[in-house]
């Protein structure tokens, strides 16, 4: 065999290589390892045919422009081995072959497929309609949640039930979290996201005329709170997917929970004054039904077209093979510790903020007004603290910061315990409030950067269902305790779930740290 430095002339070349169907082929290369298959394109002139390499990024051995290929190699016996950057051009009536060193050809550009880009699916006013929505209807969750503390000893004497009976009512909330864990996410799948979500304000609305309506049936209250407990860990986690998708997701997250904190921080006030001057406790909840109705309006107003969560500009759209199901989510190490994380911080939140007030009455002999003005100042801090600590936890860090204030509220919470005095408990207890406010927000923003998007509606429906699981099973174990060893039990309880969250928070995974 001949080696040439310039092309060949003479007739028309017979491949090296057999293949059926290309235009292109592959060509046979001895090497150190044996005979190799390189991809090749044969241009064939008037009187001579060259057959140039193509580029290694644009082909694969055994595939041609992306597209599998089936290849029959044949090596002449006589054939030398090839320097690189040579090919064989071999004559069809001679068995003699020769070689010729071309300059390096680009291979033409290759489209590959991508994923088609979701067009965002909302103008900036209806973003803004839709976070104004969200806002109102957590306003009228955390009024909702946050008057059960001071109604107790109302529900208590009308009723003649202990702690341990009227704590029947966190365990009817934790089962309406628990069928709306399973039942969020498909629902949402099915009839889409705004739709969802409607119905969840829609059945709220249920409970709050059921409790409402009479306070002859304690079953019955323990039904409204089951109905309004499927409502709110619905509308919590659908809310909390949705806000997570936000340029800015600590931020408005932030603002949405300290929202909620608002409405918990108000409704004692009103319940209390209504109490104190001889209204039954259920009329309080016709406040409820009042403004869950323009609730409905607005959010159907804003949502009824949002069939599922619309992606940033310039982010790839879901691929079939990226869709996961509410087995995966099950499956998620990551959701599982979030949702820990959360069911200890709202067992701690809803342990103060539901027990607070008969601690202040019994252990610190204070007055049903002072008691109602240190649960308010609890939930007070929660809420300045979701809407100004953000800012705060972007320098620092969401993982950094959750440790600090975890530290801060331990020294906090054992202040308010073991100072006897009304005011030390009632200072404390609020900048427990104050300190804790942002692990809400955190576990949500971490979870929507460790976790695909096409998982969160199942992951946040799920995490907020169980760590809602945790304003039942808390207080329920206070109100059992307290029955039998006394009210003080609320502060070491608090003190021993606060140390919990900084265990299952450390094996959170780790993200990068990013500015929102």
């Amino acid at each position: 065999m001949q080696k040439t430095s310039g092309p060949c002339f003479g007739p028309p070349m017979s491949a090296a290589v057999e293949l059926t169907d290309f235009s292109s082929s592959l060509h046979a290369q001895a090497g150190e390892h044996g005979v190799t298959a390189r991809p090749v394109v044969q241009r064939t002139h008037s009187d001579f045919t060259v057959v140039e390499p193509l580029a290694d990024s644009a082909a694969k051995p055994g595939s041609i422009l992306g597209q599998d290929a089936t290849a029959k190699v044949e090596k002449d016996i006589d054939a030398p081995e090839l320097a690189p950057g040579e090919v064989a051009v071999s004559s069809s009536t001679s068995a003699i072959a020769q070689t010729v060193t071309l300059p390096h050809v680009p291979a033409p550009e290759t489209v590959v497929p991508v994923p088609a880009v979701e067009p965002l699916s909302e103008t900036v006013g209806l973003r803004r309609l839709r976070m104004g929505a969200s806002f109102v209807a957590l306003f009228l969750a955390g009024w909702n949640g946050g008057a059960t503390g001071a109604l107790i000893p109302s529900i208590e004497r009308t009723f003649h039930i202990s702690y341990a009976r009227v704590a029947l009512l966190f365990i009817s909330t934790f089962g309406g979290y628990v069928v709306a864990a399973a039942g969020t996410g498909p629902l949402a799948r099915k009839i889409g996201f705004g739709r969802a979500l409607c119905a969840s304000v829609l059945i709220e609305l249920v409970g709050n005329v059921i409790n409402s309506s009479q306070q002859k049936s304690f079953g019955l209250m323990c039904f409204g709170y089951f109905v309004v407990g499927i409502a709110f860990a619905g509308q919590l986690g659908l809310f909390n997917a949705y806000f997570a998708i936000l340029r800015k997701p600590l931020l408005y997250t932030g603002v949405l929970h300290g929202i909620y904190g608002l409405g918990a921080f108000a409704s004692p006030q009103v319940a209390t004054v209504m109490v104190t001057r001889g209204v039954p406790f259920h009329f309080f909840y016709t406040t409820n039904v009042g403004m869950n109705i323009p609730v409905i309006a607005i959010v159907w107003f804003a949502f009824r077209n949002l069939q599922a969560l619309p992606h940033r500009p310039g982010e790839l759209a879901t691929t079939p093979s990226e869709t996961f199901g509410f087995r995966d989510t099950l499956k998620s190490r990551t959701v599982w510790t979030l949702a820990i994380f959360l069911m200890l911080y709202v067992g701690a939140e809803e342990s103060v903020g539901g027990w607070i007030v008969s601690y202040v009455l019994e252990v610190r002999k204070g007055t049903p007004e002072g008691a109602s003005w240190v649960a308010s100042s609890f939930y007070l801090g929660i809420a300045i603290g979701r809407i100004a600590l953000p800012i705060v936890n972007t320098f620092m860090g969401e993982r950094r910061a959750i440790f600090v204030y975890l530290a801060i509220a331990i020294a906090l919470e054992a202040i308010a315990w073991a100072v006897p005095v009304l005011a030390s408990t009632a200072v404390a207890t609020a900048l427990v409030g104050l300190a804790i406010s942002t692990f809400y927000t955190a576990a949500i923003t971490m979870g929507g950067r460790l976790l695909p998007r096409a998982m969160h509606a199942d992951a946040f429906s799920l995490m907020s269902s169980v760590g809602q699981s945790g304003s039942a099973l808390f207080p329920l174990l206070v109100g059992v305790i307290s029955s039998k060893k006394g009210i003080w039990v609320v502060e070491p309880t608090v003190l021993a779930l606060l140390g919990a969250q900084g265990a299952f928070w450390f094996l959170v995974p780790k993200v990068q740290r990013r500015v929102d």
